[in-house]
C-alpha cells in the first residue's frame, strides 16, 4: 500500500513540473512580445514612417580660426530665450532663432580699447559749500517768486481802486470785517490773475484784516461762535471739538497762556476750524484756509497768505502731508549729524517748528520736513533751506497758534 502511494505521488509530481515549465515558457513569450511592441511604438518616426536618427551623430562642428575644434558647451549654459548668455556678451537670443554659433575670424590683432571721454573741468571758483545767503552751484540764477504779469482792463480799474481804498481806510479805522470784505472782492475779480502783483496786495490786506480782528478779539458773528463753559469741560476738549487749538482759545479770549482754569459759565469766543494749508512753490506762498461751515459757509475760505522760503535744488517735495507735531523753541538735528540747540546762531529753525508727516503713498520716503521760522528774514521767498518751508517768525507763530495737529498740508508746484 505504501509503494502504491509512493508511485502515485511521484507520477503526479512529474506532471506538475511539466505544467510549470510550459506556463513559464508561455509567460516569457508573452512578455517578450509585449516588450518588443512597446519598444517599436516608442521609437520616434518621420512623416514617412522611418525612424529618426540621432542628430548629434550627423552634426559637424565648425573649426575655429586656429584650427582647433570648439568643445561642446556644458549643460545649463544655453541661455533661455530672451535671457543674457552666460558669456556676458550682452546679446539677447530671441525665441525661434537658431542656436548655432557663428565663428569669428581671428585677425591676430588686439581689440581696440573704447575711448573714454574726459570729464569737463570744474571751475576753480565753484562753490562747494555755499556761504550764508548766497546761492549754491546748481541753484537757479534768478531766485525769486513767480509773479505773473497782468493787464487790468480800463473799465475794471476804477472798481478795483475803490476796493483797495476801502480796504486801507477800513483797516485804519479798525473796521476789520469791512476791510476783509473789500480785499475779498479784489481777489475774486476775474480780471485779477492769481499771484500777480494786484492779487498779492489784496491778499496782504485780507491777511492783515483777519489777523487784526483775531487779536482785537472782535466777535465776528459770521465766522465766530460763543460757547458757555459747562461742567466737566476743558481747554483741550473744546479745542478738539471745534477744530482749533488751546492757544487760539486763550489768545482770542485774553486768557494768559499759563492759566488752565476754566470758570464755569464763562462765555468763550471761538474761531472754529477745521483748517488746511496749501504751499505753492512757484509763487512761494503759503495759503491758510478756514474750512468751517459756520453761518452757512459753503466752501473753504482764504483766511491768510504768507511769504515762504523753500529748499535749494528743488529739495522741497510736492506732496501731501499733515502736521504731526508742533514744537516751541526747537533744537535742530543737522543733516551732517549732531544737535544744535535752540538759541544757537547756527540753528536755522527760529522759534517754532511744525513737523510734517506724509500721507497717501509717496514714491519715496518723505521724512524730516517741516514748517519753521528763520534767523534771517532775507531767506524768505528764496531757495536756501534743506527742503523745509521757512517763514518769518511772526508768521509761523500765527500758524502755530491757529492750526491744530493733523491739519492737512498740500505742497504744490
Amino acid at each position: 500500500m505504501a509503494r502504491i502511494d509512493y508511485e502515485f505521488d511521484h507520477a503526479g509530481e512529474g506532471k506538475s513540473r511539466t505544467g510549470i515549465y510550459v506556463r513559464l515558457i508561455v509567460i516569457f513569450l508573452v512578455v517578450a512580445g509585449l516588450t518588443a511592441g512597446l519598444i517599436y511604438y516608442l521609437i520616434p518616426k518621420s512623416d514617412d514612417g522611418s525612424a529618426v536618427s540621432d542628430p548629434a551623430a550627423h552634426e559637424t562642428q565648425l573649426p575655429s580660426a586656429g584650427g582647433e575644434t570648439e568643445p561642446p558647451s556644458e549643460a545649463g549654459e544655453t541661455p533661455a530665450p530672451g535671457n543674457r548668455p552666460p558669456d556676458g556678451s550682452g546679446e539677447t537670443q530671441l525665441p525661434g532663432e537658431a542656436e548655432a554659433e557663428t565663428p569669428i575670424e581671428n585677425t591676430g590683432t588686439a581689440e581696440e580699447e573704447p575711448k573714454v571721454e574726459e570729464p569737463l573741468p570744474v571751475p576753480a571758483d565753484a562753490t562747494q559749500t555755499p556761504e550764508k545767503g548766497k546761492p549754491w552751484v546748481g541753484d537757479p540764477i534768478i531766485d525769486r517768486p513767480d509773479v505773473p504779469q497782468t493787464e487790468i482792463p480800463a473799465d475794471v480799474r476804477p472798481s478795483l481802486d475803490a476796493d483797495f481804498n476801502r480796504a486801507e481806510k477800513s483797516l485804519a479805522e479798525k473796521n476789520y470785517p469791512d476791510a476783509a470784505a473789500a480785499a475779498g472782492n479784489i481777489l475774486s475779480s476775474p480780471s485779477v490773475i492769481p499771484f500777480s502783483t494786484e492779487w498779492r496786495q489784496a491778499a496782504a490786506l485780507l491777511t492783515e484784516a483777519n489777523l487784526a480782528s483775531f487779536d482785537a478779539r472782535e466777535n465776528i458773528e459770521k465766522y465766530m461762535l460763543v460757547h458757555p463753559v459747562k461742567p466737566g469741560e476743558s481747554y483741550s476738549a473744546l479745542a478738539a471739538k471745534y477744530g482749533t487749538t488751546i492757544e487760539a482759545i486763550k489768545r482770542l479770549n485774553g486768557i494768559p497762556a499759563d492759566n488752565n482754569v476754566l470758570r464755569l459759565g464763562r462765555r468763550l469766543l471761538i474761531y472754529p476750524g477745521p483748517w488746511r494749508i496749501v504751499v505753492r512753490k512757484g509763487p512761494r506762498l503759503l495759503e491758510l484756509y478756514n474750512c468751517s461751515r459756520q453761518a452757512g459757509q459753503s466752501s473753504d475760505r482764504l483766511y491768510a497768505v504768507f511769504d515762504v522760503g523753500l529748499g535749494r535744488l528743488g529739495k522741497t517735495p510736492a506732496a501731501s502731508f499733515v502736521i504731526s507735531s508742533k514744537l516751541r523753541n526747537p533744537d535742530w538735528y543737522s543733516p551732517e549729524g549732531g544737535v544744535i540747540k535752540y538759541g544757537d546762531p547756527e540753528n536755522p529753525l527760529g522759534n517754532y517748528f511744525l513737523k510734517l508727516a506724509p500721507t497717501g503713498s509717496p514714491d519715496r520716503p518723505l521724512l524730516g520736513y517741516g514748517i519753521h521760522g528763520t534767523q534771517d528774514d532775507s531767506d524768505i521767498t528764496r531757495s536756501l533751506s534743506n527742503g523745509c518751508i521757512r517763514m518769518r517768525n511772526a508768521d509761523v507763530e500765527t500758524l502755530y497758534t491757529i492750526v491744530p495737529g493733523r491739519t492737512p498740508v498740500e505742497i504744490v508746484e
